[in-house]
């Protein structure tokens, strides 16, 4: 059993860097397609790809507010 508080730990990290990357990358993309204006939601320019794309990234792999779950968790707070 002295495994397990690694394995726990392996999974915090990657909540973390799961959920920090996509919430950053959703900021990101949100002020390009405010630079952008109205072309950033025409399908002709590549923000409209890249902007569905960041939206679905918060769902893969558990949503952005279950990573924040297990971080929780391991911070002892839930």
């Amino acid at each position: 059993m002295p495994r397990r508080p690694v394995v726990a730990a392996i999974f915090t990290d990657a909540a973390k860097a799961k959920w920090w990357t996509s919430q950053v990358q959703n900021e990101i993309l949100d002020h390009c397609v405010q630079l952008h204006g109205g072309y950033g939601f025409m399908n002709e320019y590549p923000i409209s790809a890249d902007y569905a794309d960041a939206a679905v990234q918060t769902i893969y792999a558990g949503t952005n507010e279950i990573m924040k779950v297990i971080i929780a968790r391991r911070m002892g707070l839930g």
